[in-house]
């Protein structure tokens, strides 16, 4: 696969955020809980999965293997419920274009923050001018978003 389908599937996949941003804050809505809300997301992604692994049978690891692997490879799961918890509870208070652009903000300081360190095995990338001019641009459309 070139880099083509890379990029498409890293761009579709990003649109699908804004729209995952107010089906759950509308699902937090009739729950009146973002805690409710985020375990009904969980339920139905698990049940999700489940059928994508019925149907495709990948290989899963051992307990073995599960065990030796660093801790912090199980944090993905509580980060992923923070992240619905707070989008439940901020999008309705900020609206959807603002909130996704403080979260796509904090996505690129942080990625940035561990290219720059090569943190947990990924490669190290410095932290350069252009990428700080990378996110000030992105700071600044956040800015004009909030204020326009």
């Amino acid at each position: 696969m070139n880099n083509t389908f890379f990029i498409s599937t890293a761009f579709i996949t990003g649109s699908l955020i804004p729209l995952q941003l107010v089906f759950n804050a509308q699902l937090g809505a009739i729950t009146k809980s973002p805690y409710s809300a985020t375990l009904i997301v969980f339920v139905i992604g698990l049940l999700a999965m489940a059928l994508v692994a019925l149907v495709l049978r990948p290989a899963f690891p051992t307990w073995q293997e599960l065990g030796s692997a660093p801790p912090t490879v199980f944090l993905g799961g509580i980060i992923a419920a923070i992240y619905l918890v707070a989008i439940i509870f901020v999008a309705p208070k900020l609206g959807v274009g603002l909130t996704t652009a403080l979260i796509l903000c904090g996505q690129l300081v942080m990625a940035l923050l561990l290219d720059h360190l090569g943190a947990f095995g990924n490669p190290q990338m410095p932290l350069n001018l252009w990428r700080v001019a990378g996110v000030l641009m992105m700071l600044g459309g956040v800015f004009a978003i909030k204020m326009h």
